[in-house]
């Protein structure tokens, strides 16, 4: 759990996928000037399994490599099913060099297992940006994303209850996913995942304050 949560707390972003403008069935190849690069293995779809864990922790805490998992009736773990729709890549120039970062659209189905027994679904979109243009992925396959969404949870979390006691909380909160992936340069279409799920109330637009889970995840692209 502790090599999770060191990981996971070094990247703070958000998820989803892309599809290349015009030939969507075929992999987005890097500009002959990207020359550190191997190809990206990204077409049309990415479906990702994974678990999380609930933690007690705000969202400046993953920077400062704290984590505390919840406990009690708080406590959880989340399952989640995530299909990612690539939208495009959005390339870009900079100091002689091509970079493509992916747009993506996640569509995520999240089962809530809480310790006091009463489970329930999680519903979330988000619009993503995915880096992919890392100078070691000839050594090991590397993309970081981050995105912005919607969340609507069935039932309010127990430890949005526990963090925020005597307040009222919204089931329509902020989704903000982050994540790393690492994959083997031979199979990159194959990759581990660490993400943080974040859901925030939006200083006050649905309520303060939100929950944070700490998580690992496969994903698969095609």
């Amino acid at each position: 759990m502790n090599f999770i949560t060191s990981l996971s707390c070094a990247v703070i972003a958000l998820t989803a996928t892309a599809a290349q403008a015009g030939d969507h069935s075929a992999p987005i190849s890097p500009s002959p000037a990207l020359d550190f690069a191997t190809p990206h293995p990204w077409k049309d779809w990415t479906l990702e399994f994974g678990v999380s864990w609930m933690t007690e922790n705000d969202i400046n805490n993953f920077i400062e490599a704290e984590a505390t998992f919840g406990h009690g009736d708080a406590g959880a773990e989340i399952y989640q099913f995530t299909a990612t729709k690539l939208l495009r890549d959005l390339p870009f120039s900079l100091f002689g060099k091509e970079y493509r970062p992916l747009l993506e659209l996640p569509l995520c189905l999240e089962y809530v297992d809480q310790n006091a027994n009463n489970d329930f679904f999680v519903s979330n979109f988000a619009f993503q940006l995915r880096w992919v243009d890392f100078p070691w992925n000839h050594r090991l396959h590397t993309t970081f994303g981050a995105g912005l969404g919607l969340s609507y949870a069935s039932r309010i979390y127990a430890m949005d209850r526990q963090r925020h006691p005597n307040e009222d909380r919204s089931h329509l909160k902020f989704n903000l996913p982050i994540f790393v992936s690492f994959a083997l340069p031979e199979i990159p279409e194959h990759q581990v995942r660490l993400y943080i799920a974040h859901h925030s109330g939006g200083f006050g637009t649905f309520d303060q304050g939100g929950v944070n889970s700490l998580g690992v995840s496969y994903a698969y692209a095609f």
